[in-house]
């Protein structure tokens, strides 16, 4: 007896200064890696109490039922509890994984390991250090469970379709749903209700009983892509070929909506007094859907005034409102001031600028709309009326370069005199703008007969041509530098 006492006292000298220090020297290591805790409460809360009860039981032969055995025990098994829950909490994991070997899980059932950790080792230490009889604790459970299940119908309708949810996967955190009218992002799946966040930053509760019994609609899950559809009116004199293309290239400049596949424009109706069109489209954000849908709008606000499409008039009047003139005549003044305001212009006699003028189209612009892409053929001179624009051309890294800014009254689209040549700039719209753009032939035609204004253009384009080569090359030299400073 005294052998296996003095066998058993060296074991615990040895082995528990041995354990506090190994365990220390991974908690150290690990620091902040997700089974750090484990080790750490293993150390801390766990080893203590298990030498105590190793040297009571051992060394000082304390028999198993006595209660102080009982205590250091219960204090072990409660130690046990957190050091599980601990490892739990680094394993299973309700979001965003840091390593490969953790499972990700829905948050309800990461609430439930962690509860059935709790009830394991508590029903362990019930029945074998305490000596419960637990058969007749679940047989009393059983006498009151229909006491209980009317008394928390509702809590448990809630739990039990949480785990259906869970199961069937309707949706995951991070998906957009819209259940009756509410939609929403689901931030939370727990095991009372889900939790969503609205397009107005709103967070909605909506119990586990409701979503079992309602329609959900998951506008992300399988499927990345979502169509929306927008209906416009315009006159019924207007031609479908006039209105569709002016619509799909409205949804084409909109950053979001995709191109592949091609947005879809269908005539819906026509009436005595208007034409509705309907535009379908797709997105892969539908987390900016409405700002999508209202840049769409906007843009097509900005190309129905700049392609003068008539709106639907009332049935018992028709008449065209002067915000869409049939023709450019009503421009024609502030045409002709603009050009008799830029001195290139003034070379020409008063019967050649009213010509142009004639020939000439007022055209508008949204903030943040294109009017010219580098590569494109310029569709004619443009000077500007109102608002400020930005010239930009891409650099040899294929980042975008700014060139300049133009306000009211600077000239822009001179390749068009250049017949056939692209566009060597592109051109933004900063605000809201209005031009006029001269007929391309016309000018050029123009240019043929007055070697002066031709001269002066020519002049023009090679001061227009080196902004875009002292831009590039500034860009590119940055580039280098920038290379040999990382090199070096």
């Amino acid at each position: 007896m005294e052998q296996i006492q003095i066998t058993w006292a060296l074991i615990l000298i040895m082995a528990v200064p041995a354990g506090s220090i190994g365990l220390g020297e991974i908690v150290s290591r690990l620091r902040n890696h997700p089974l750090a805790d484990m080790f750490h409460s293993i150390r801390v809360f766990v080893l203590p109490p298990l030498a105590i009860l190793l040297v009571t039981l051992k060394l000082f032969h304390v028999p198993a039922e006595d209660i102080t055995i009982q205590i250091i025990s219960t204090a072990l098994g409660l130690a046990i509890i957190y050091s599980l829950i601990a490892l739990v909490n680094g394993i299973l994991v309700p979001g965003n994984r840091q390593y490969d070997w953790q499972i990700d899980v829905p948050n309800l059932l990461f609430q439930v390991a962690r509860v059935g950790v709790i009830l394991c080792v508590a029903a362990y230490l019930l029945a074998t250090v305490w000596q419960v009889d637990l058969s007749k604790v679940i047989a009393a459970l059983g006498v009151g469970s229909l006491v209980i299940a009317l008394a928390l119908q509702d809590t448990l309708s809630n739990l039990v379709s949480g785990f259906l949810l869970i199961f069937e996967s309707p949706f995951q955190v991070g998906d957009w749903v819209r259940v009756n009218d509410v939609e929403g992002e689901v931030l939370e799946v727990n095991w009372r209700a889900v939790r969503l966040r609205t397009p107005d930053h709103d967070v909605v509760i909506i119990p586990n009983g409701v979503l079992g019994k309602e329609t959900i609609y998951n506008y992300t899950l399988l499927y990345p892509l979502h169509g929306d559809r927008v209906t416009f009116n315009f006159s019924h004199e207007e031609a479908p070929n006039r209105v569709i293309p002016v619509l799909k290239a409205s949804a084409l400049a909109v950053e979001g909506i995709l191109a592949e596949p091609e947005p879809e424009v269908r005539p819906l109706k026509f009436t005595d007094h208007q034409a509705e069109y309907e535009v379908q489209y797709c997105i892969a954000d539908f987390t900016n859907a409405s700002t999508i849908q209202g840049q769409f709008i906007t843009n097509v606000y900005y190309a129905a005034k700049r392609h003068r499409l008539m709106p639907p008039m009332p049935f018992e009047k028709h008449y065209v409102l002067p915000d869409y003139p049939s023709d450019g005549q009503d421009y024609v003044p502030d045409i002709l001031k603009a050009l008799a305001a830029l001195p290139i212009f003034r070379l020409l006699d008063e019967t050649v600028l009213d010509t142009l003028a004639h020939q000439a189209e007022v055209k508008y612009y949204g903030a943040g709309e294109t009017i010219i892409h580098a590569g494109e053929i310029d569709a004619g001179i443009c000077i500007l009326l109102q608002g400020q624009i930005t010239l930009s051309c891409p650099d040899h890294a294929g980042s975008t370069q700014v060139i300049s800014y133009l306000e009211t009254g600077d000239l822009f689209g001179e390749m068009s005199l250049l017949r056939n040549e692209p566009s060597w700039v592109s051109v933004t719209a900063l605000q809201d703008v209005e031009l006029v753009v001269l007929n391309g032939d016309a000018v050029f035609s123009v240019a043929q007969q007055q070697s002066n204004f031709a001269l002066e253009m020519n002049r023009f384009i090679d001061e227009r041509k080196k902004m875009v080569q002292r831009a590039t090359e500034s860009s590119s030299e940055a580039v280098v530098i920038a290379s040999q400073s990382a090199i070096s």
